[in-house]
């Protein structure tokens, strides 16, 4: 079975890694806007052993300027992102890095470290081509900014107009949060040892190291057990699900949808931005090449932080600013959002109503607008 059909005939349960699909389809088939149904033709364009470029693509004939949303390899399908690319659907033309399920990928495609990861983001800016919008969540702000970086030294062409990054561990030391102490007072040998295990023979990843989703999960529900007990954000969306379409996509679904992350993966991840700091010494690489931020003078750049984020606290996203001192103070917007946890950041209310007119209208003010840009490149 190829992967893009594999994504649509998965079955989605409470805990969708325990069927083990290679990818989880989005399935968004329209929006509603202006009074109308636009359908929604999922496509895609660019395939990768370990990432499918897709894009969504509206069949009214819009011409929309392009974002690029890089969805964080923390463990979730992007799936987990659904309200998000619903809500960007009205103003651009949406594309998403979908990353595989390691447990599907063979052996003989190699290892999938934090450099092929910005890699991998590299070359989807490149292939998109310039006037590019992009938005990286979390964990994927790391390589959206690597990525910029490389191409504002080596192609300053191809780099993206616009960057957003939203509560991302650029620093997690700005802030440290309880997740972050944790991740930091234990080895790399103690993660080897206790989070990582080979892929069972019957799938096609066969003895891949990998960081699977069975492991993931047990971390993932004493999260979610702790702060329904504590109450705030986690509690409001299990309880009183926002999305846009609770009954089909409850929270609680999308949250706990996990894939097998590659091991070298996630040991790159603690050691490069827990341990090391790697990105404050100009020590990530992004094909063989160390990545040096103040390149980056082209690219306007939007931070956005909640206020109770207890994942990315605030002020670790917005030290992208000090890493980047080469872009304008004018191409520089930061937004701290009041009473916003880390999942309101982009899925319900909060982010349909307080968050997405702040990220159109930056991309508006410093992207390149489509060429017969239609009417709906206005807000729904």
């Amino acid at each position: 079975m190829s992967l893009s059909r594999a994504a649509h005939v998965a079955s989605r349960s409470l805990y969708a890694a325990a069927d083990q699909p290679a990818r989880l389809s989005l399935e968004i088939d329209g929006i509603s806007h202006q009074g109308r149904v636009i359908p929604i033709l999922s496509q895609d364009v660019l395939r990768m052993p370990f990432c499918v470029l897709t894009r969504f693509a509206r069949q009214d004939g819009a011409a929309l300027p392009k974002i690029l949303v890089v969805c964080p390899l923390s463990g979730h399908f992007s799936i987990l992102l659904r309200d998000l690319v619903i809500g960007l659907l009205p103003t651009f033309d949406v594309f998403i890095t979908d990353w595989i399920n390691a447990r599907h990928i063979p052996a003989r495609h190699g290892s999938f470290n934090l450099e092929a990861n910005n890699s991998y983001v590299a070359a989807m800016m490149e292939y998109l081509g310039p006037d590019l919008n992009v938005i990286a969540l979390c964990q994927a702000a790391i390589p959206a900014l690597a990525a910029t970086a490389h191409l504002a030294g080596q192609r300053p062409r191809a780099g993206p107009r616009t960057l957003v990054l939203m509560a991302a561990p650029v620093d997690p030391d700005s802030n440290p949060t309880p997740v972050d102490r944790l991740i930091r007072s234990r080895s790399l040998d103690w993660y080897k040892r206790n989070v990582i295990s080979e892929v069972p023979a019957a799938y096609a990843g066969r003895r891949r190291a990998v960081y699977s989703g069975s492991i993931q999960l047990l971390g993932l529900w004493s999260y979610l057990a702790r702060r329904i007990w504590e109450g705030g954000e986690i509690r409001d969306k299990v309880l009183h699900d926002d999305g846009c379409d609770p009954l089909r996509f409850p929270f609680l679904d999308l949250y706990s949808t996990l894939m097998d992350l590659p091991a070298e993966l996630l040991l790159d991840t603690v050691r490069h931005i827990f341990h090391e700091r790697s990105i404050w010494n100009n020590a990530l690489m992004v094909r063989v090449q160390h990545v040096d931020f103040s390149a980056i003078r082209s690219t306007a750049l939007m931070t956005i932080e909640g206020e109770v984020d207890d994942v990315a606290a605030p002020g670790q996203t917005r030290r992208a600013h000090d890493l980047c001192p080469s872009i304008p103070r004018t191409a520089r917007r930061h937004l701290l959002v009041p009473g916003c946890g880390h999942f309101s950041l982009f899925h319900g209310d909060i982010w349909r109503t307080r968050i997405l007119p702040e990220i159109r209208a930056f991309c508006k003010g410093h992207g390149a607008k489509a060429p017969n840009q239609s009417s709906g490149s206005r807000s729904a």
